[in-house]
């Protein structure tokens, strides 16, 4: 699950966003601190409802493995916990087109319309080794 990559029809992301945002409301009104705003994240608050069943309707609620999908979250393995203050991502994880040199979904298949990641999110999170694929691939997001 990630609290930054959402997506959904109108009337989902309505529920979604009331059920998360009811849960925010109601943890601010409790007397422990660490309950609260902004102590409490969007993304351990996402994390209890969807694993409690809070947002219903238990068919139309759904995650997809990670690598899948129109969205690559690429933080993921940018976050070593092991090694305090890393030299170094975990890059060996993210996958490069070797045609295009586009970063790719792991786990679709070839001839998916999503296996060159069309969204790429927390790029921010990797270290200098993302830097230059940027500096290569300027005309994909320079205005």
């Amino acid at each position: 699950l990630c609290s930054g990559t959402v997506i959904g029809t109108r009337r989902g992301m309505h529920r979604f966003l009331s059920v998360l945002v009811g849960e925010f409301y109601s943890n601010n009104q409790k007397k422990n601190k660490n309950c609260k705003s902004p102590g409490m994240t969007d993304q351990w608050n996402m994390n209890y409802l969807y694993y409690n069943g809070k947002f219903g309707e238990y068919d139309r609620t759904k995650t997809i493995p990670w690598g899948t999908g129109p969205v690559m979250t690429i933080g993921h393995p940018c976050i070593n916990k092991n090694i305090p203050n890393p030299n170094h991502s975990q890059k060996d994880m993210i996958v490069f087109d070797k045609e295009t040199g586009l970063i790719r979904n792991n786990w679709e298949t070839d001839d998916s319309k999503a296996r060159i990641a069309p969204v790429v999110h927390q790029f921010d999170r990797c270290h200098k080794w993302i830097r230059p694929w940027f500096s290569r691939h300027g005309d994909l997001f320079n205005t």
